[in-house]
C-alpha cells in the first residue's frame, strides 16, 4: 500500500506537467501590467499615467495592449530587448502599422528596452521615452 501511495505522488505531478501542452514561459513578465508613468525624456514631460486606464497584458507569445480600443500583438523578448511583431486590431481584424500603437506607447519600430523587470514592477524605454508599470 505505501508502495502505491509512493507511485502515486511520483507520478500525478509528472502526469500533470505533461498534460499542460502550453505552460507559460514568460515568468515575471506574464500577466497585466497598468501603465503608471509615460515620460518624454527630452523634455521630463508626462505624457500619461495611471489615471489614464492604459494595459498591456502578457500571455505565451501573445500582448494585449488595453485602453479605448484593444489591440493584439505576437512579441519576443530577450533578457534586456522587447520586439513587437504583428499587431491586430482586435481578435479578428486586420493587420495595423505601429503608429496604431502610439497612444500606447509604442515606437514606431516596435523595439523597447527592457530597462527593470521584477515580480511586481516593469520599465520599458526607447530613445524618447520611458514607461512604468506597475503589476495589476
Amino acid at each position: 500500500m505505501k508502495k502505491l501511495i509512493l507511485y502515486i505522488l511520483i507520478l500525478c505531478p509528472l502526469f500533470c506537467f505533461i498534460g499542460c501542452d502550453k505552460l507559460e514561459t514568460n515568468g515575471d513578465f506574464a500577466g497585466m501590467w497598468q501603465l503608471t508613468e509615460w515620460k518624454n525624456l527630452a523634455d521630463g514631460q508626462i505624457v500619461a499615467d495611471k489615471h489614464d486606464g492604459i494595459y498591456y497584458s502578457v500571455q505565451l507569445d501573445l500582448m494585449a495592449f488595453n485602453g479605448k480600443d484593444q489591440y493584439l500583438a505576437r512579441f519576443r523578448r530577450t533578457s534586456d530587448s522587447l520586439f513587437i511583431g504583428t499587431v491586430y486590431h482586435g481578435p479578428k481584424d486586420d493587420i495595423v502599422g505601429y503608429d496604431e500603437l502610439a497612444k500606447y506607447g509604442v515606437p514606431a519600430d516596435g523595439k523597447f528596452a527592457i530597462e527593470r523587470l521584477t515580480k511586481q514592477a516593469l520599465i520599458l524605454r526607447t530613445d524618447d521615452v520611458r514607461l512604468t508599470f506597475r503589476k495589476y
